[in-house]
């Protein structure tokens, strides 16, 4: 073989090493937006305590106004670690009275 059929086979297998580190990948973070659906669309026809919302969720980022505000993140990337693009970034903020679930609110961070 001589040294162009190597440099050749060295230039294809370094190509293909970069384009599959280039690959786009998907990244969560969070909580997700199927589990967030069910509970808005749920939430005033069954009355949610805060330890089912635990047990569904997990427990918040955020909780403020003596524990009746309870705050979560919902996020989704794509791409790899050197180039991202943030299909959407929210904030769940969930207000609670009385140990119940009264309000679920969305906020979209990226416009």
């Amino acid at each position: 073989m001589n040294i162009f059929k190597k440099l050749n086979i060295i230039h294809i297998i370094i190509i293909l090493v970069i384009f599959s580190a280039c690959s786009k990948d998907l990244h969560f973070s969070g909580i997700s937006e199927n589990t967030v659906k069910v509970i808005s669309q749920d939430y005033l026809e069954k009355d949610y305590t805060k330890e089912e919302i635990k047990r569904i969720l997990g427990a918040p980022i955020i909780t403020e106004d003596l524990d009746n505000l309870w705050i979560y993140s919902l996020q989704k990337e794509v791409g790899n670690a050197a180039f991202k693009k943030t299909l959407y970034n929210k904030t769940l903020k969930l207000k609670f009275e009385n140990n119940v679930l009264r309000s679920v609110e969305k906020v979209d961070l990226i416009k």
